[in-house]
């Protein structure tokens, strides 16, 4: 009885590390940092070192994977989300701004509405935006 229970928790904790490691691929698959063009710093920093030979390379890793990684970083938390407001901005003004042919009496009755829909539907857009590749 009791290998039978160990058994079952086994089974169990692979199908939770199974279902985790799943849903982290999945996260990180729409991750915004992972497309080329969502990387400036890095980008900019991979431009600017291109070591010719294989023991170049080679010699500036030590140096190198630190730097990549602080880049990478700073790409994913402050210049990706810095460069997406604008963006996040539109979306806003899209959805509730834009001007419409719709008569005063609704235009009237939903602005209260909008003015206090806009930060919150600004803030989820934004969020979105910096954590997935959106277009």
């Amino acid at each position: 009885m009791g290998s039978t229970t160990r058994q079952e928790s086994n089974s169990i904790r692979t199908r939770s590390v199974s279902a985790c490691a799943l849903l982290v691929w999945i996260l990180l698959s729409g991750c915004a940092v992972i497309d080329e063009d969502n990387r400036r710093f890095l980008n900019v920093m991979d431009d600017a070192v291109q070591p010719e030979s294989t023991g170049l390379r080679i010699a500036l890793a030590p140096a190198m994977i630190p730097a990549g990684t602080v880049a990478l970083v700073t790409d994913m938390v402050i210049v990706h989300p810095i460069c997406v407001i604008p963006d996040a901005a539109d979306d806003v003004y899209e959805l509730y701004w834009k001007p419409r042919d719709i008569d005063w009496l609704r235009k009237t009755l939903l602005f209260p509405i909008i003015v206090v829909a806009t930060p919150p539907t600004f803030l989820f857009d934004w969020l979105g935006r910096s954590i997935f590749a959106i277009e």
